[in-house]
């Protein structure tokens, strides 16, 4: 994880503006779905904005904007914003940035003009203002109550990108509050002054989440295709990666597509670079010294919302989750979801694509899995499969790491499966196995991690999930295994309820 934390780093490269008639003061980085100026223009990642315009996100639309001193503004669908004021690298030092948002949800991650005064970045809200000093934070508008939400989310002490903690105030004419803790939460009204900021619910978190996420309803494919545009054209300049100094939002919005993420494999592809290029020397040279297979596993692994949210903000490992961490939760349940997870060959040839279900219901102390896919090893034909099992853990010893693992057989012809023929999962040994060479053998797990994420109200334990799964064919004698695939899924923050 230490590695992932510095290679997947990145850093914009903006000119100052030129006063011109039109000022351009950014350009779009990210466009899915319809975004539209004032002029009704449709708007593609890569066109410049400028100061005056008018943004408008429409339903199942999301959209971001980089401005020219770094600023990144997060439209959720249905929003408009106007960019009223924006100064930057002045002769007399007074940079500024204006926005208003008419209605919706924006979440903004302050660039260079914050890094001072929360008065030089300032977002007009119905009911006040928010004025923010060198951090991240999202507000939703209701615009027929009058009612605007304001969160902090970050960066908080400690983060792993070394950012300067920051924070905002939130002003109307009848008072003011001031969030400097990631995850404080306040509401204002145009009647009433801003409420003591509070650290938000799990539900109020869902509903910011939800309200600038608009991906769910799209068409995975077509996302991908607009995400991958966007790091290409929004981040980098010529398609190189110049330097490594912090995380772009985007790349984060990469990462947690509804579908679960896309592989750092395609996000190399996008920019035009190799994997070692995109990861950097440091990781390049652990690469090196890895086996020819981890090598591919390792290209191959995809990461998760989980992982977006400490590469951003950092965590603290707290070790793998034990027999006695879930067996200690009474009830509610956790869900890790794991989409259309590419496999790739780590021996001989082979691929497929599955989706993970891991469900940890803490009332029955019952953990239900569900693998299901299309997969095809060797030179048999793709074959459709899909297995389910529960695992009862409230026996487990409580010091020892809790093991989810499942092992099963996949008929070759016609994707039916079966409960492998063996003593215990965790005496499997892959290569000491005779097995019928009709069939794949498939040995899955869903581990856990204990993890403190920086500034989040949800608890360490189990907090990241990772789905794996591999596949192997035997030969004709059903002894040694000639091909074999892999595939998972790192970093999975579960849904809870």
């Amino acid at each position: 994880m230490k590695a992932i934390i510095f290679f997947f780093i990145l850093f914009f490269n903006f000119q100052t503006y030129v006063f011109s008639e039109e000022q351009i003061i950014g350009s779009v980085g990210l466009a899915i779905g319809k975004i539209t100026n004032q002029n009704g223009q449709i708007l593609k990642a890569g066109d410049d904005i400028y100061l005056g315009d008018i943004i408008q996100s429409e339903d199942q639309s999301k959209s971001q904007i980089l401005l020219l001193d770094q600023t990144v503004i997060t439209l959720g669908e249905k929003t408009s914003i106007t960019l009223d004021e924006f100064v930057f690298n002045s002769d007399d030092s007074k940079d500024k940035i204006l926005t208003t948002i008419i209605n919706g949800s924006i979440k903004v991650l302050s660039g260079k003009i914050s890094q001072g005064n929360p008065e030089d970045l300032v977002v007009k809200i119905p009911a006040g203002t928010i004025g923010a000093r060198g951090t991240e934070f999202q507000t939703i508008v209701d615009e027929v109550g009058g009612t605007s939400k304001v969160l902090l989310i970050g960066p908080g002490e400690n983060n792993s990108l070394g950012l300067r903690p920051g924070a905002i105030e939130v002003t109307n004419a009848l008072g003011s509050v001031i969030l400097n803790t990631p995850f404080a939460f306040t509401e204002v009204d145009i009647n009433q002054e801003p409420s003591p900021p509070i650290t938000i619910s799990n539900e109020q978190l869902e509903e910011f989440k939800n309200s600038i996420n608009a991906t769910n309803n799209l068409q995975s494919e077509n996302v991908q295709e607009a995400v991958k545009e966007a790091v290409k054209e929004g981040l980098f300049n010529d398609n190189q990666i110049t330097g490594n100094e912090i995380i772009g939002d985007i790349v984060i919005a990469a990462l947690n597509l509804s579908d679960g993420g896309i592989t750092f494999d395609e996000i190399a592809e996008a920019l035009g670079v190799n994997l070692e290029q995109l990861l950097g020397e440091d990781f390049q040279a652990s690469i090196e010294n890895e086996s020819t297979e981890n090598q591919i596993l390792m290209a191959n692994a995809e990461g998760g919302d989980g992982l977006a949210y400490i590469l951003k903000y950092g965590g603290a490992n707290l070790g793998d989750t034990t027999y006695g961490d879930f067996q200690g939760i009474a009830s509610g349940t956790y869900t890790y979801t794991g989409n259309n997870i590419n496999m790739v060959a780590t021996k001989g040839s082979g691929s497929g694509t599955y989706s993970g279900v891991t469900a940890v219901n803490f009332a029955t102390k019952v953990i239900s899995n569900t693998y299901s896919g299309t997969l095809g090893l060797g030179s048999e034909a793709q074959t459709d499969f899909s297995y389910s099992n529960t695992v009862d853990y409230s026996s487990g010893t409580t010091g020892d790491m809790l093991r989810n693992r499942i092992v099963f057989s996949i008929d070759n012809s016609d994707g039916t499966t079966a409960v492998a023929p063996i003593g215990g999962a965790d005496d499997f040994d892959p290569n000491n196995y005779t097995v019928n060479a009709d069939d794949y053998h498939s040995d899955g797990e869903t581990s856990f991690s204990n993890v403190q994420m920086n500034g989040s109200p949800n608890p360490s334990t189990g907090s990241v999930g990772n789905i794996a799964l591999n596949v192997l064919q035997y030969d004709a004698g059903g002894i040694a295994s000639e091909n074999v695939i892999n595939g998972q899924r790192t970093g999975i923050m579960p849904s809870r309820k």
